[in-house]
């Protein structure tokens, strides 16, 4: 889908109508950005799985639609745009049952996006159509504005996601001492349901390392220290290396195993504890 009307002219530096010049690098890149946002955010809304690089190569269908546009007038623009759309959504979701609702959605989400970005300029009266009113011309190329508001969206929601998480596990939360090679000072969560053991000693799982962890880990795994600790979750049984190590919290002391999760997370505190070490927490 193109954000530019029926241009005439095409060289490889510039797009030429009237004497006026339109570089083709804010074409593409206007449409690569704009069409990629619009595609990742109709499969997030409509929660369909998509790998990134598939929704990024969506966009540069567009892009590539946008000026191959250009050269076609009449009622074969719309063919063109129709074909560019179908094929952007099919690139993103495959095939599927989802795909007409994907593509739906995609384009209201472009009407919404474009009346917004025409509403904008108009409420901060930026001249953005040429004296003809068949081309939009800013010192700042659309791209540029598209991620400076998408970017501050996404640290809002940023902002806002941690102010929630942190909200709700804050009862949870506690400081402790982890002794490796040396004391650190840290952020637990004390989990009541964790009643991991291994030879009798309690584990706990480190889901946000700290400075010096991952050398001490190393270190211990290649002298044979480590050990196989098997953890089971609803979603089967998986094996994780932990090291000895000693842990302080809530006036608690106790030898530990320290492992890492048995899939990548992502938490505002360094170590998940033992339900041992709860009894001051509520």
């Amino acid at each position: 889908m193109t954000y530019y009307k029926t241009l005439q002219k095409f060289s490889v530096f510039s797009l030429y109508n009237s004497g006026m010049n339109v570089y083709v690098e804010y074409v593409i890149l206007d449409n690569l950005v704009i069409d990629t946002l619009l595609l990742w955010a109709a499969a997030i809304t409509l929660k369909i799985p998509y790998r990134k690089y598939r929704v990024l190569l969506g966009g540069c269908v567009g892009a590539a639609c946008a000026v191959v546009s250009v050269y076609v007038t009449g009622y074969g623009t719309y063919l063109v745009k129709t074909v560019c759309l179908v094929t952007m959504c099919i690139v993103v979701v495959g095939f599927g049952k989802k795909l007409f609702w994907h593509i739906l959605l995609t384009v209201a989400y472009t009407f919404v996006l474009g009346g917004a970005i025409v509403g904008l300029f108009n409420l901060f009266k930026v001249d953005y159509l040429t004296e003809s009113g068949e081309y939009y011309q800013l010192n700042v190329p659309l791209f540029v504005y598209v991620l400076a508001v998408a970017l501050v969206a996404f640290l809002c929601y940023s902002v806002v996601f941690y102010v929630r998480q942190v909200k709700k596990i804050a009862p949870h939360m506690a400081k402790i001492v982890v002794t490796l090679n040396k004391t650190y000072r840290l952020s637990g969560f004390c989990d009541s349901g964790n009643t991991l053991t291994h030879d009798g000693v309690p584990v706990c799982f480190v889901t946000k390392k700290f400075n010096g962890f991952a050398d001490y880990f190393a270190a211990e795994v290649l002298k044979d220290r480590a050990v196989a600790v098997t953890v089971t979750t609803v979603a089967g049984s998986k094996t994780v290396q932990a090291v000895r190590a000693k842990v302080a919290c809530n006036g608690v002391e106790k030898e530990v195993y320290l492992a890492l999760p048995a899939e990548k997370c992502q938490t505002v505190y360094n170590v998940l504890l033992s339900n041992e070490f709860c009894g001051g927490v509520q």
